[in-house]
């Protein structure tokens, strides 16, 4: 009963301060971007790089990409360099400026290297454990803050407590609709720009947040943990994709809030994109066999010991692979084929784990057999199948390519059909 007291007293409170913190909307004249982490803090650890170091690279391009096309516009960052900033002086630095718009810039990470995709979160209560543990991760550094439960500015903040989540998820209501709105463009934009998994919006109680009185959203732009992620997000092309999505959802995000129309033609003069990209090779050789999830959150881990390489947002190629089921036909397009299930043994048709799937062939793998169903020329009939084998029961059933009996990615695919 107290505890319910307690939460009563404290929701009349903050909904109270939220709305002397509301702004008058319309205008998009001042936008905060936040690269997570810097310092001491180096946030999540990749094999080649560093959280800190990404972001803050992708947070650059984007203020570039908004400066050049919106001088009007005022870009504020929360750090320009390697520096340690606390995570309530990032939410003091937009509060002071009257920012209109707060965007925080992440990257992911996993034990394991399968996990990849891109996902984006607003301030709330986390409704499952995934969200949660990505909160507590970002939220971390105020544990390596010295003065952190006497600083003020958390108000006794705790990442475990369950109460601190409650209260803080309160302060964001007044902009929780364009925040969504927000998050929501930003993840459109990945799914036309990035060739990775979209794993939605979500939310969460991440205190840089909590603390901004502006709409506001943190977007985690990959998985470190994942090589073939993280060499995507170290290439200039892969950051400069990156920075573009993510202005384009600026630009959607300001000209509906104004009521204008988008730039025809903006200005993109980044290193590594369009015309300041390299020249790519010529008919790359499609015997790199990859593997390229879809839709799937949890694609199958491949080898932690390929080194990164790739400018793409795919899984690089397994050491290496062959068919243990019939021979694929000579074709000159490649076809697609969708994965449900991953197993070391051999299954006879009609055994349980199949869940009453027919034909079905298998492909080996690093030493494991991968069941595929389908044969089909178009992504769009694959996708059929894929939620056919979903509804049975494969929630993590994905799209794979194949070529003359070789596997490519998607990407690949898409460039050999096209």
């Amino acid at each position: 009963m107290k505890r319910l007291v307690f939460l009563l007293v404290c929701s009349l409170v903050l909904c109270g301060n939220t709305n002397a913190w509301k702004k008058e909307t319309g205008k998009v004249k001042t936008v905060v971007i936040d690269p997570g982490h810097g310092g001491d803090k180096p946030g999540a650890i990749g094999k080649h790089c560093t959280e800190k170091d990404i972001v803050l690279q992708v947070a650059r391009k984007l203020g570039q990409l908004i400066g050049d096309n919106y001088p009007d516009v005022k870009v504020i960052y929360t750090r320009t360099s390697d520096v340690d900033i606390a995570l309530s002086e990032r939410a003091r630095i937009a509060n002071t400026s009257k920012a209109d718009l707060f965007l925080s810039i992440h990257a992911n990470s996993h034990p394991t290297a399968a996990p990849s995709g891109v996902e984006s979160f607003v301030m709330g209560l986390s409704k499952s454990k995934a969200n949660m543990d990505v909160a507590r991760k970002e939220n971390a550094d105020i544990l390596l803050e010295s003065d952190y439960k006497t600083n003020s500015a958390y108000q006794g903040f705790d990442p475990d407590s369950p109460e601190s989540s409650i209260i803080f998820a309160m302060f964001q209501n007044a902009y929780l609709d364009k925040s969504l709105t927000f998050a929501e463009l930003i993840q459109k934009q990945y799914g036309q720009h990035l060739h990775t998994v979209n794993r939605g919006v979500k939310q969460a109680e991440f205190i840089v947040l909590y603390m901004s009185a502006m709409p506001a959203v943190l977007t985690e732009i990959g998985f470190i943990s994942n090589p073939a992620e993280e060499a995507f997000m170290m290439s200039e092309s892969g950051q400069a994709k990156i920075a573009v999505a993510l202005f384009n959802a600026f630009m959607a995000y300001k000209c509906a809030e104004e009521g204008i129309q988008p730039l025809s033609k903006p200005v993109i003069n980044l290193p590594g994109y369009g015309k300041n990209a390299p020249t790519p090779q010529k008919d790359p050789p499609p015997s790199s066999p990859v593997e390229r999830p879809v839709a799937a959150e949890q694609p199958q881990p491949h080898s932690p010991e390929v080194p990164p390489s790739a400018d793409t947002l795919q899984p690089q190629p397994p050491a290496s692979a062959e068919t243990v089921s019939a021979e694929q036909p000579p074709a000159e397009k490649p076809v697609y084929k969708v994965q449900f299930l991953s197993l070391n043994r051999h299954l006879k048709d009609g055994a349980r784990e199949l869940r009453g799937v027919t034909d079905f062939e298998i492909y080996e793998e690093n030493g494991t057999l991968r069941y595929l169903k389908g044969r089909e020329t178009t992504i769009n009939k694959a996708k059929a199948i894929q939620r056919e084998l979903r509804e049975t029961g494969f929630k993590d059933a994905f799209i794979v390519a194949f070529y003359k009996g070789r596997k490519i990615s998607i990407q690949q695919a898409r460039a050999l059909t096209e």
